[in-house]
């Protein structure tokens, strides 16, 4: 349960950023999942802010969305997570 509290911080916009990109794409939970090489279920978990993934599921979740991962933080607490469409 602190594990989750800590993870609030990180994991609400990082979750918010994903589900944003996967709907501009128009990937269901799904889909995006077994393209990163996860659950559904545990996707599921991340949209909703539940957790902080490892720093190769970034790669993987980045890769899947085809996109730059930007994340920025400041000693302030405040969190910013974007993902940006790779330009071809």
């Amino acid at each position: 349960m602190a594990a989750e509290r800590r993870a609030g911080g990180v994991g609400r916009p990082f979750g918010a950023a994903v589900r944003a990109r996967r709907l501009e794409l128009g990937f269901t939970q799904e889909r995006l999942a077994n393209e990163a090489g996860m659950t559904q279920g545990a996707l599921s978990r991340m949209e909703c802010g539940r957790g902080v993934p490892t720093l190769p599921l970034l790669e993987r979740l980045a890769a899947a969305l085809s996109s730059n991962l930007l994340i920025s933080m400041s000693p302030h607490g405040g969190v910013h997570v974007v993902f940006k469409e790779v330009p071809r």
